[in-house]
């Protein structure tokens, strides 16, 4: 069944109209937002050394903290989309910045396994809500032609959150501590939560050139079917799901133990190589925004040719015997980084195939994606860890990386089979 089209609105203030500058002070809020989520949720993945000597563990145990983060962020996915269609993002975005803000204390206080994981649950639970209804502003203040532009500087608000939790956070946990590191990023947290509250509204009044639309009254159960019934919306899950999930494998949890043990780089190290992913990514989502974004036939060429270097790269990681050459490393470190960036592309894809009312619950299920992916590789590299704990690390890492790329396989040919010329949803 063909949707009907949505209306284009009318033509958006010019640059200098207050009207205009309204939408980007929203917005640039709601980014400020993700912005912190993104270091939140990519923590972990330069204080893993510190934190298996925190607490006390081994790597089994510490992938089972990134899993139940990223699985809690998977399991409210479609409740975070239907939240933001719901209730508005001005609510939701408030309570997730609350969330982050107290599993960042607790996870800071923490010296027991109990503790760690339940802060790491509490920052799950509040970067849940942050990505879909930052978008839903995008949607709610911005024309839809402007969407995919807005998703992808979105992106980029991310990817410098992650930058922040590479070399800097790196930085900080060596020059002040554990503790005044993660306390403090609460705090901060909580203060943008109060300056969300204040600044963020759901959408435009009536004299903003952007048609404000109703909060959606259909039923759960329609919007869900819809969604999914669209041959964009599951094309967009399998993209989000291969170019999303490795880069999440690196920068959430196995990047520095993989370059400490397998690789031989020294700690301090670890948060410099790791910037070279992030900034990657960072470029990624920027191509993707400028170049890729709006051009369906364009963007589906795209991820299925980036889907198939990442496969490639990953082959690498998988085949290559001893310690990488640092030309090769870095070279895979910017694949797996651009692929992560251009993961925005999803949610360019799922907004056109769906109905404006909808594009929360779109923006959720595809999100699902990555989270999927993610959760079934934090979790299934820990368990080959500790299966091949008696071989030499570099063996056990090409081990532990191989279901990695058998995923990356299934969800590149889940999307060449969903492929589709331009004007088909």
């Amino acid at each position: 069944m063909t949707a009907q089209p949505v209306t284009e609105p009318p033509q958006q203030a010019p640059a200098t109209d207050p009207r205009h500058r309204a939408a980007w002070a929203v917005w640039g809020i709601g980014a400020l937002c993700y912005f912190l989520a993104l270091f939140h949720r990519a923590s972990l993945g330069v204080a893993a050394p510190e934190a298996l000597e925190r607490f006390g563990t081994g790597p089994a145990v510490l992938a089972v903290f990134s899993a139940l983060q990223l699985g809690v962020y998977l399991v409210l996915q479609v409740p975070s989309g239907l939240l933001a269609d719901r209730l508005g993002p001005r609510r939701v975005i408030t309570a997730g910045m609350l969330a982050l803000a107290i599993g960042s204390a607790v996870f800071a206080v923490s010296g027991s396994i109990v503790g760690g994981i339940a802060g790491r649950v509490l920052i799950g639970f509040g970067d849940a809500f942050m990505f879909t209804n930052v978008l839903r502003l995008a949607a709610l203040w911005f024309p839809p032609r402007r969407f995919g532009k807005i998703a992808a500087l979105t992106g980029l608000a991310g990817g410098l959150g992650q930058i922040v939790s590479t070399t800097p956070l790196s930085a900080s946990l060596h020059g002040l501590g554990w503790l005044p590191t993660f306390l403090g990023a609460g705090v901060l947290t909580a203060l943008v939560a109060l300056v969300a509250w204040l600044v963020i509204r759901d959408r435009p009044g009536s004299a903003v050139p952007v048609a404000p639309e109703p909060v959606s009254t259909e039923p759960i159960s329609r919007t869900l079917r819809a969604v999914v019934a669209r041959r964009g919306t599951r094309h967009s899950f399998w993209v989000h799901f291969v170019l999303m999930a490795q880069f999440l494998a690196v920068t959430t949890l196995w990047g520095a133990p993989w370059l400490t043990e397998s690789q031989g780089h020294a700690r301090d190290e670890v948060g410099s190589l790791l910037l070279v992913s992030v900034l990657a990514f960072v470029a990624g989502t920027w191509f993707a925004g400028q170049y890729v974004a709006g051009r369906v036939l364009r963007r589906q060429r795209f991820t299925l040719g980036l889907s198939m270097a990442t496969a490639l790269a990953w082959a690498v990681l998988v085949v290559w015997p001893g310690v990488l050459p640092m030309p090769v490393l870095l070279a895979v470190l910017v694949v797996i980084g651009v692929a992560g960036g251009a993961a925005m592309l999803a949610f360019d894809g799922a907004r056109a195939a769906n109905e404006a009312h909808r594009s929360g619950a779109a923006t959720g299920v595809v999100n699902m994606g990555g989270f999927t992916a993610a959760v079934l590789i934090q979790l299934l590299v820990g368990l080959v860890l500790q299966l091949v704990a008696d071989l030499p690390a570099d063996v056990a890492y090409r081990w532990a990386f191989l279901p990695v790329l058998l995923l990356l396989v299934v969800g590149t040919a889940a999307q060449f089979r969903l492929g589709r010329p331009a004007g088909h949803r």
